[in-house]
């Protein structure tokens, strides 16, 4: 039988995939000020999430593919690409709504998955993809321990993700909505002290 001390680390290892992380006042790193980065994986050893409102300046699909030259997008040249963290930012992934899968596709929750195939790309380029999805460039990564030493210190508040504020892309306001979302107000997050 667990202890209680040993139930919640156990619980905060598991609870972590498929939730929001949004940082605080307290997040000292620009790179992720005003971030909301969903949860694709946390275990004792890693933890991995991709930003999901910091897009990349004048940088489409188009631009994406251009790049990758045997893609020729008939759909989606405007869309936005993301800045899904500063680990590997090379490495491409979309997160997506769960009706369109491909066989290496990962469900993160019964509502979105997440996929790293160039096919997927030429789905969405030829317009039969998934209804919902976005496509980041970079993840975000933490060491075994670094990501809880962070939310002991405030840097981050989890909650469950939300579909509608994953998929926006009206990332200006993508911050307090998803504070908003979970019944928190942002011009109460003190910088000092966390939340009150």
């Amino acid at each position: 039988m667990l202890t209680m001390e040993r139930k919640k680390t156990s619980l905060l290892f598991t609870e972590l995939v498929g939730h929001f992380l949004i940082a605080t006042p307290q997040m000292n790193d620009p790179r992720f000020h005003q971030a909301v980065i969903f949860m694709c994986k946390h275990d004792k050893q890693t933890a991995m999430g991709l930003i999901i409102n910091k897009p990349k300046l004048n940088f489409t699909f188009s631009n994406l593919t251009e790049k990758l030259s045997f893609i020729k997008p008939r759909f989606e040249q405007n869309r936005l690409i993301y800045s899904g963290g500063p680990i590997e930012d090379n490495r491409g992934y979309i997160l997506h709504s769960e009706e369109h899968l491909m066989p290496d596709s990962i469900k993160i929750t019964d509502a979105i998955a997440m996929s790293m195939q160039l096919d997927m790309l030429s789905e969405i380029a030829d317009g039969v993809g998934p209804a919902q999805f976005k496509i980041m460039l970079g993840y975000t990564g933490w060491a075994a321990g670094q990501l809880e030493q962070e939310l002991r210190e405030n840097m981050w508040i989890h909650v469950p993700a939300s579909p509608e504020i994953i998929f926006t892309d009206n990332t200006d306001s993508t911050w307090k909505n998803a504070l908003g979302h979970f019944g928190f107000n942002a011009s109460n997050l003190s910088p000092q002290s966390g939340w009150v």
